[in-house]
């Protein structure tokens, strides 16, 4: 979740994504000459939220693009897809549905594909994944093709709202300019004892044109690159416990859309390496759950910030109805001078109620109260009230 609005000069619309079709359809020709097509099935699921979403409280001033200063409070839901929530309900943030298929070929290979579409403005059908798997054996896996960077522990669910008690992920820990790769990954399956053990490495590039994100700060067209993606997660269960350890780095580079130019980043180049370590500590038991995630980005040669974020949150089941509590925060700091760059800082407290109506769907009512006390704001204080009904299918 880059926080910088704008580039020096002054991140489940990725265009990347017909790179994910092409490793896609390599790796469907590598089954095909594997050998004979043995019995085939093909399962179609899929999510759906709809979310209204509304901010309250005193005026406040705003650095963000003038598409966004023509209201008195607003908050910044989901930074990635650069979907602002004003002081007027709308439904048109958050919104969202997919639709996924799997094919699975035969005991080894298979293939999915995921199709999302948002409410937003330009950015209403996205292919989000594109996929094959070769599993030699139940323990091992090599996926290439289109997927979500696994920055956090939400992320490869992070669309699907019927799957967390919260109306949507901390905006404070999630979202960076880039949240979808194209490339391979490699995981591994293994029981420890006790402990349930899940490695994997990845690698790959994302090329992001007209990047949403970066409508936030400037009504210029921008794209924006991670190229050489690589990174790995593990994650370790026992009993009530999960946790979840992740590593990603890139370089970083933008362009100005219309002409193509290469952008000046805070160290002079036009290419910067950036890295982003991860942390999640979760609890299961009974009725009760505990959400936890703590993060660093470095970011200094390539935006002129390194930053610390962290959310928590506790759950409580009471039979068909789910209350949570939780705090998160995100803080940067820059080695530039404060004329060159502000640095960002925000935290905010939320309380949520969950309502599971029926299999698959659930009713959410929940507030947040956001701050935003960087020198020069973005969206400064507010009172954030969200409904939404999620379902799966």
């Amino acid at each position: 979740m880059t926080k910088t609005l704008a580039s020096p000069t002054g991140r489940p619309a990725h265009a990347a994504a017909r790179r994910g079709p092409a490793l896609l359809f390599w790796a469907l020709g590598a089954w095909l000459a594997a050998g004979p097509a043995q019995a085939q099935e093909f399962k179609v699921s899929g999510f759906a939220s709809a979310v209204a979403v509304k901010t309250s409280g005193d005026c406040q001033p705003t650095l963000l693009a003038p598409a966004f200063q023509n209201n008195c409070t607003r908050y910044i839901v989901d930074w990635a897809h650069a979907a602002v929530a004003t002081d007027k309900w709308g439904l048109n943030r958050e919104s969202r549905a997919g639709v996924q298929g799997e094919w699975q070929l035969d005991p080894q290979w298979s293939a999915v594909a995921q199709i999302t579409a948002r409410t937003l403005q330009d950015q209403h059908v996205k292919l989000e994944w594109a996929y094959v798997t070769y599993a030699p054996s139940p323990e091992w896996k090599l996926q290439v093709g289109r997927k979500r960077i696994p920055l956090y522990y939400y992320s490869d669910f992070q669309d699907v709202g019927f799957a967390y008690n919260t109306v949507r992920p901390s905006p404070d820990v999630y979202g960076w300019d880039v949240v979808n790769y194209n490339g391979a990954s490699i995981s591994t399956n293994r029981s420890l004892g006790d402990w349930h053990l899940r490695a994997e490495a990845y690698a790959g590039t994302e090329d992001s044109r007209k990047n949403p994100y970066s409508r936030l700060g400037s009504t210029d067209p921008v794209d924006v690159k991670w190229s050489g993606i690589t990174g790995a997660a593990v994650e370790f269960g026992r009993d009530w416990f999960t946790g979840r350890l992740s590593y990603t780095r890139s370089n970083y580079e933008s362009r100005d859309h219309a002409s193509g130019s290469l952008e000046a980043l805070f160290d002079g180049s036009t290419r910067a390496k950036q890295e982003f370590l991860g942390l999640a500590l979760n609890g299961d038991w009974d009725d009760w759950q505990l959400r936890s995630e703590f993060g660093t980005a470095k970011r200094m040669k390539a935006l002129g910030y390194n930053a610390k974020y962290f959310l928590l949150t506790l759950s409580r089941q009471f039979g068909a109805f789910t209350v949570t509590g939780g705090a998160s925060g995100y803080r940067e700091n820059s080695d530039y001078p404060l004329a060159s760059y502000s640095p960002v800082r925000l935290s905010a407290s939320l309380l949520a109620l969950r309502y599971d109506v029926h299999k698959g769907g659930a009713l959410k009512l929940q507030f947040d109260r956001v701050r935003d006390t960087s020198v020069q704001t973005y969206t400064g204080k507010a009172t954030v009230s969200t409904l939404a009904y999620d379902v799966v299918f």
